[in-house]
């Protein structure tokens, strides 16, 4: 969309203050004599993030083109070496976001896509809140296994008509609001089922693997994250229920969407050979444990089975414009900063600084402190893959000193990167703004308690996979 010029004008002065301010706290960081304990680069690393993470949340420059600017920056300012830097930048995550977002994309393609959503719309009848439970336990199991973002958009394009259909103005609808932000709320909460569910879940596998040596396989996530997944999301549906009461009791038109189930037809080939490549490749996913195949390679796999010739369910030139380059180049350069730190012994001096105090805890309060840091410091950082970039290596140094399984502290920052509800700048809650249904208030109400009951769920869930000797 073009901006009046006075708008524009206003934009750029605007960006131009939040660089010079994001230089400003580089420069003086930077500068600040150098605290006990800390190297003169690791300190520079550390100023480095804060300035990148200025530059992302604000988009001063496109985050596709500022991703690998600042990667190369570091290394040209001397933080790191090129050839270090470039090489965090160009890590597997990247690779399994990409083919993550060419799975999604034959999802869609197919008609696949279309058909689970309409089947699975309004399943538990026709009274307004079980609708509501409908597209966010939908919108979650789908989330879980696919990309989170085009499992939002799929179900909230079923719902748009619906929601039409029984007159529910954008910005005067509770039952439009709850189920706008139902949605993109429940993709979040599935996105941490599985690792496909979302590139930040590979993220914080890598980074601990790269801090920590501690390898988590498919399974061993999948058994933590899809249950307490789906229990999230029926917290987090009850909240919404009562906290955005529906205006209307029942919901018309699920019979236009009985008859879209009937009018479906029987799959189509398409659809039969996505079902079959994917269906192999979930078995294969949640068998690492035993095959040792690798997860990222799994992927890759079955996004290139996809482009071969008989099979033909995506087009280069189809996928080329839809895949989220600016995400897989955002992973990769918050991966490589993050390193730097680590490497620099940053992380192993911000442990000790911020997260001293909570090492003589016990393990219960500790995951605890570990959950609420996480969803809490979106506020400050909401950018995820910064956050876990910074609090990862952090706490990886932190468990090894405590003498404690790293995974017990890097897995639920992984799981609360996803709670993205406190400050919704996110991609996945955008995914239903547009709509016109809820403003970024109304999100942040319920997604404080949605946040709170996150906390007390990812306790008991680690403690009780630790406890069982899952990781």
């Amino acid at each position: 969309m073009n901006l009046p010029a006075n708008q524009l004008e206003k934009s750029n002065y605007s960006k131009w203050a939040i660089l010079i301010f994001a230089i400003a706290i580089y420069i003086i960081l930077a500068s600040w004599p150098t605290p006990e304990g800390l190297s003169p680069l690791a300190q520079k690393s550390l100023a480095f993030m804060v300035s990148a993470i200025v530059i992302w949340v604000f988009e001063v420059i496109p985050l596709g083109i500022s991703a690998p600017f600042l990667v190369m920056l570091m290394g040209f300012i001397g933080i790191v070496p090129v050839k270090d830097a470039l090489a965090g930048l160009m890590i597997t995550s990247n690779i399994f976001i990409l083919a993550a977002f060419i799975i999604a994309i034959a999802f869609i393609g197919t008609g696949f896509g279309n058909r689970i959503s309409v089947m699975m719309s309004g399943i538990f009848g026709s009274r307004s809140d079980k609708v509501l439970l409908s597209f966010m336990l939908a919108t979650a199991v789908i989330s879980s296994v696919l990309v989170d973002i085009p499992t939002a958009i799929i179900f909230s394009g079923v719902a748009y008509p619906l929601l039409k259909k029984n007159d529910c103005t954008p910005g005067k609808s509770n039952f439009g609001k709850s189920v706008m932000m139902g949605i993109p709320i429940a993709a979040a909460i599935g996105g941490i089922g599985t690792p496909a569910g979302s590139g930040i879940n590979v993220l914080a596998i890598s980074l601990l693997k790269n801090t920590a040596k501690v390898d988590i396989n498919f399974l061993q996530w999948t058994v933590i994250g899809f249950p307490m997944a789906i229990l999230l999301t029926l917290a987090a549906w009850y909240i919404l229920v009562k906290m955005v009461p529906s205006e209307i009791e029942y919901v018309k038109g699920l019979e236009d969407v009985a008859q879209a189930r009937k009018e479906l037809g029987p799959l189509s080939s398409n659809e039969k050979k996505f079902i079959a490549i994917f269906g192999v490749t979930m078995a294969l996913w949640l068998t690492t444990t035993w095959t040792h195949l690798d997860l990222v390679m799994i992927g890759i796999t079955t996004a290139a089975v996809f482009f071969l010739p008989g099979v033909n369910l995506v087009t280069w030139e189809e996928a080329k414009g839809k895949i989220g380059w600016d995400a897989i180049l955002l992973v990769g350069a918050a991966n490589s900063i993050g390193m730097a730190i680590f490497n620099l012994k940053g992380a192993a001096w911000l442990a000790n600084s911020v997260l001293g105090g909570v090492t003589g805890a016990g393990v219960i309060a500790l995951l605890a402190a570990v959950a609420a840091f996480g969803i809490f410091s979106h506020l400050i950082i909401p950018v995820a893959t910064a956050l876990l970039a910074v609090a990862i290596p952090v706490l990886a140094v932190m468990a090894t000193n405590m003498g404690i399984n790293p995974a017990l502290l890097v897995i639920p920052i992984g799981f609360t990167a996803s709670c993205v509800f406190l400050l919704p700048l996110d991609p996945i809650p955008l995914t239903t703004f547009h709509y016109g249904y809820w403003k970024f208030w109304d999100m942040m109400k319920p997604g404080f308690f949605i946040s709170l009951v996150w906390i007390v769920l990812c306790v008991i869930f680690m403690y009780g996979a630790n406890a069982l000797g899952i990781i």
